[in-house]
């Protein structure tokens, strides 16, 4: 008997479903439960990842979480904030407990040596040993020992001589504390020249690591550690950091760590009525903000080398884009500013002269340059050049001011700094002794091009242009007996076209 055609279709299909059923898993049979709990039961909101990976979850109302049944026999690890991460393996049914972080800080806490030492178990070199070099080279390592930052503190020239030039102990004795809180953070005393021990390591790993939050000072009247909240165990170790699958039982996540708010309270300053320190509210300010770039997008940008960040010690591998580097710069502060400074020649023939413009900007910057301590400056110098070789001067354009330096001083150019003055008109001066008067900013601001002119003669064949890099006034460096470390961070030569 033949069937009808209608009849027919459906039992094919349903033949075919039944097909289908029975080689695919169920839905409940493809996924693997488990769940998160503390000591007081299910944790809902917590934050699941498969270890080293980019699959995460978050739990449900009842702590339950779920993976593909594919990832089994990896880890996973759970964070929430207010709480250590924790881990399992994530087996038929994984159940990750978490535990509470302290409830107050510790001040009685003994702070870590970052230096390598086999019979220390938590120093940091031990098992991070790459990211321990890449500090060992930075300012962070160098904020209580660095020679020119220990010259001018105490008044003394490269070679430890008294009483030579700027210095803030000589000058301004009842401000001898005022620079420990972002240069010594984790020192009892006021007084660097009395810093000893892990102390005098600087802004080091223990201390950063230690951080939970920002507190309630006004950012740039509160400084360094006044304005930070540390989290220091009574028991145990407690380390905050950027990942948050690290399940060793002492660590934890904080999204600060990723925030310029994070670097605020050392990197904006009034100190003695004086804004010394802008870099922060520079970044405010900038087109990074909007572009929603923060400080460690730069200054912490992985290297891309790193795959392990303990190798031997625990550590996995990673992509080497989520480690970032803790030298804090990409490459050197010199290779920064090359590839930020940027400039452009364009020539116009006159009837009886011939007119350089000439252009500077900054690029991939999240604040002004340079920035940070306040006598920090960059040189525009130009030099003309005519075919036989005879240097031109310019009918016409800005000059550099005395300030540049008795080699630079009215040749063509731009002197890029804020320079202070005291309450008598002198300048530069020390901000220990200056006027609380906001000077005029003349660095390179972010998304703006300083333009300028130049009037050459006729015979002008080449144009020199360099931007130089000082990190402090040439006067005072010579004062100080402190090695020449003028950088060239931008070299280029224009030519006119043949009138």
């Amino acid at each position: 008997m033949r069937l009808p055609t209608g009849l027919l279709l459906i039992l094919l299909l349903a033949l075919l479903a039944g097909l289908i059923l029975s080689v695919l898993p169920s839905t409940k049979a493809a996924l693997l439960d488990g769940y998160v709990r503390d000591e007081n039961g299910p944790v809902a909101s917590a934050r699941v990842r498969i270890k080293g990976g980019s699959l995460t979850t978050r739990t449900d109302a009842h702590g339950r979480f779920q993976f593909p049944r594919r990832v089994s026999g990896q880890r996973v690890t759970a964070w929430k904030e207010g709480y250590f991460i924790g881990g399992s393996w994530l087996s038929s049914s994984p159940v990750i407990l978490l535990s509470r972080l302290p409830g107050e800080d510790n001040a009685d806490y003994e702070w870590i040596d970052p230096a390598p030492n086999g019979n220390a178990i938590h120093n940091c070199a031990n098992c991070h040993a790459e990211i321990y070099r890449e500090w060992s080279r930075s300012g962070h390592a160098h904020s209580v020992d660095g020679k020119r930052f220990r010259n001018l503190y105490e008044g003394t020239d490269w070679h430890g001589k008294p009483n030579i030039g700027w210095g803030l102990l000589t000058q301004y004795p009842d401000g001898a504390g005022v620079c420990a809180s972002c240069h010594a953070p984790t020192a009892r005393a006021y007084d660097l020249r009395q810093v000893r021990g892990i102390a005098a390591r600087g802004v080091h790993c223990d201390y950063c690591h230690k951080i939970e939050g920002i507190a309630d000072g006004p950012i740039g009247l509160s400084h360094g550690r006044f304005n930070l909240r540390l989290l220091r165990p009574s028991e145990g170790q407690l380390f905050f950091g950027v990942l948050d699958d690290v399940d060793r039982g002492e660590d934890t996540y904080s999204p600060l760590y990723r925030e310029s708010r994070y670097c605020a309270s050392c990197h904006e300053g009034v100190v003695f009525g004086v804004h010394v320190y802008s870099t922060f509210s520079e970044w405010q300010a900038s087109p990074a903000v909007r572009q929603g770039k923060q400080c460690q997008d730069c200054h912490m940008k992985p290297t891309g080398h790193m795959t392990n960040m303990a190798p031997g010690h625990g550590g996995i591998d990673r992509d080497p884009s989520t480690l970032a580097n803790h030298r804090f710069f990409d490459g050197s502060q010199a290779a920064m500013l090359r590839r930020a400074v940027k400039a452009s020649g364009a020539f116009e023939h006159r009837p009886d002269s011939i007119r350089a413009r000439v252009k500077v900007w900054s690029e991939g910057v999240g604040h002004r340059l340079p920035t940070g301590f306040v006598d920090r400056n960059l040189v525009l110098v130009l030099e003309g050049q005519s075919s036989n070789g005879q240097f031109l001067s310019p009918q016409s354009g800005p000059r550099l001011p005395d300030l540049s330096g008795d080699k630079l001083a009215g040749q063509p150019g731009r002197l890029y700094a804020r320079v202070l003055r005291d309450f008598d008109g002198r300048s530069p001066v020390p901000f220990w002794l200056a006027t609380p008067d906001p000077p005029p900013d003349m660095r390179l601001v972010p998304g703006q091009i300083d333009e300028m002119s130049f009037d050459y003669p006729v015979t002008l064949k080449h144009l020199r242009l360099r931007v130089l890099y000082r990190r402090f006034w040439p006067d005072v460096a010579r004062s100080k007996n402190w090695p020449d470390d003028e950088v060239v961070v931008l070299e280029q030569t224009f030519s006119p076209a043949p009138r």
